[in-house]
């Protein structure tokens, strides 16, 4: 009987439990809302790798330990993904409600159409199971099975062995781990390198023989079978050429693979951007598809970019004039014909201080630039022109400023955390406080009454003159202001405003019209297409690329 009733009692507690949870449903409106689930995946994983161990110790080929992983990495700077075909959930959100038709991210952007939010393709298992299948195909930067791949150099540690892996991956952050050994026979070469996988928890091996006087040149295609490993998706031949236009640069999603007339190169099947630059030439783009089987090959005709706008450049003494990296000649220049688009002039003279300024181009139009030189050098003066106090600048005042405002805020919530402090301190000292208890006390004591009544009151008056004094030097700000939202200036307050506005004031003594115009640089375009669209493309890659 005795536990029938520990039982019921037991049940009635877990009853009376659960009961709020049903009104915090309906104060959040849980049981009307409705989401479907959603999931994202990693973005990135980290690559390691360490130096090489010699079998024999032979203090004439130390200099292999670090130089044969040296040469492995100009191997695989170009890997830019590694194609994973199950990816790693980030974060999985759940579904809930009754018959969910949109994701919580889709339904905030219906809400807000107007504003602009980088599109996620790939947001369930069903999505991935569409591009595993074929029925839906993404280019590498949306596609969540193509993880980008950071290359890290530790060695300046001991390498370690296949076994030790398992432990470093995960202390040193790798993904993934690549180190070996080598020994030298004769004049050969052979080298033995691991790659250790942390997702899969495998280790493949590598070898390779080189001769020892060329072991550095030799080692290319040991760098190329790991490259394809890390891939992690077949491969197949790339063949571009420019038509009689040599010398162009061929990147194949942004990785840069060589210059035109350009061969058996290997690079993930799949649907890829392809993109053609060539000094003089209007960019070419477009997307491609690399089939397991079959080689690719292009030959592209470059549009020659006309230069149909113009720029005439007067100066007060005779100067040097680029456009981007373009020489133009010298000053004073008349309706010089220069290709349209966004770019930066420098105008330049030894003994002079170089002025820049910003240049858009239009089509048949032309641009007028008037510069007046001033005697000096060009990187003491942009390197101390802004100067307010030695060797200190308008932005490092900005920031000293606010930095400071933020250690007023500091101050402003210690005080306000003190004067609540005060408080909680007196109550511990106060020792009657309610009424029948007073009353009583008062009735069979009325001489200690009074006493205690002076030094209960004293411990009170102290307490709120203790709080008050620090809440005055703190002062409130309208967001803690609960009755009226308004602002109670206090010294912390005001030196905290005085901070932000010295701030702000700093930052725009700085922007003057000639340091925007040095700090300029052409835009790069989100989309660079084949024709005239592309100008603002032409006119960041030609300042920007240097080979």
């Amino acid at each position: 009987m005795k536990h029938k009733i520990s039982a019921l009692l037991i049940i009635l507690g877990l009853l009376t439990n659960a009961l709020p949870l049903y009104s915090i449903d309906d104060y959040y409106n849980f049981p009307k809302q409705s989401y479907k689930g959603s999931v994202t995946y990693e973005s990135s994983r980290n690559l390691c790798l360490f130096s090489f161990v010699a079998t024999s110790p032979d203090p004439t080929k130390e200099y292999l330990i670090k130089g044969i992983p040296s040469v492995l990495i100009s191997e695989l700077r170009n890997l830019e993904y590694t194609y994973v075909e199950h990816p790693k959930p980030n974060i999985v959100y759940h579904s809930f409600g009754d018959s969910p038709q949109m994701t919580l991210q889709e339904k905030i952007d219906a809400e807000s159409p107007n504003v602009k939010r980088k599109k996620k393709e790939v947001t369930s298992e069903k999505d991935l199971e569409d591009l595993r299948s074929g029925k839906k195909q993404l280019t590498p930067e949306k596609d969540p099975r193509y993880v980008k791949v950071t290359i890290k150099q530790i060695l300046d540690r001991r390498a370690p062995t296949p076994d030790e892996s398992f432990g470093l991956a995960s202390k040193l952050n790798c993904d993934y781990i690549i180190t070996g050994s080598f020994e030298v026979r004769d004049n050969e070469l052979l080298t033995k390198v691991f790659l250790y996988d942390d997702f899969e928890g495998k280790i493949i091996p590598f070898e390779h023989k080189t001769s020892v006087i060329r072991a550095y040149q030799e080692m290319g295609p040991l760098g190329e079978s790991i490259r394809e490993k890390l891939q992690g998706k077949e491969t197949t031949s790339v063949a571009v050429s420019s038509a009689s236009e040599e010398g162009a640069l061929v990147y194949l999603d942004g990785i840069y693979l060589g210059k035109t007339p350009m061969v058996g190169k290997k690079f993930p099947i799949g649907k890829r951007s392809l993109f053609i630059f060539k000094e003089g030439f209007y960019p070419f783009k477009q997307e491609v598809q690399l089939e397991k089987g079959k080689s690719f090959q292009l030959d592209v005709n470059l549009s020659l970019k006309l230069s149909n706008s113009f720029i005439s450049v007067n100066s007060n003494v005779e100067s040097d004039v680029y456009l981007g990296i373009q020489y133009l000649g010298k000053t004073p220049l008349s309706r010089i014909a220069i290709p349209a688009g966004m770019n930066r002039l420098r105008v330049s003279k030894d003994g002079y201080i170089d002025s820049f300024r910003a240049v858009d181009a239009k089509d048949n139009e032309e641009v007028v630039v008037d510069v007046e030189m001033r005697e000096g050098k060009t990187e003491v003066y942009y390197k101390n022109k802004q100067n307010v106090f030695l060797d200190h600048t308008y932005k490092d005042f900005a920031t000293y400023s606010l930095y400071g405002s933020l250690l007023f805020y500091a101050s402003y919530v210690y005080l306000n955390y003190a004067s609540r402090q005060a408080y909680s301190a007196a109550r511990s000292e106060v020792t009657l406080v309610n009424g029948l208890a007073i009353q009583t006390f008062y009735q069979n004591n009325p001489n200690e009454f009074f006493f205690w009544y002076g030094v209960q009151n004293s411990v009170i008056d102290n307490a709120e003159s203790k709080a008050r004094s620090l809440k005055s030097m703190a002062g409130t700000l309208p967001m803690e202001n609960r009755k009226d939202r308004q602002l109670v200036a206090g010294p912390m307050v005001i030196l905290m405003g005085l901070m932000l506005v010295s701030a702000a004031t700093f930052y725009f003594l700085g922007l003057d019209e000639e340091t925007l115009e040095f700090g300029y640089l052409p835009v790069n375009p989100s989309a660079v297409s084949y024709g005239q669209s592309s100008r603002e493309g032409y006119g960041y890659m030609q300042f920007n690329v240097r080979y």
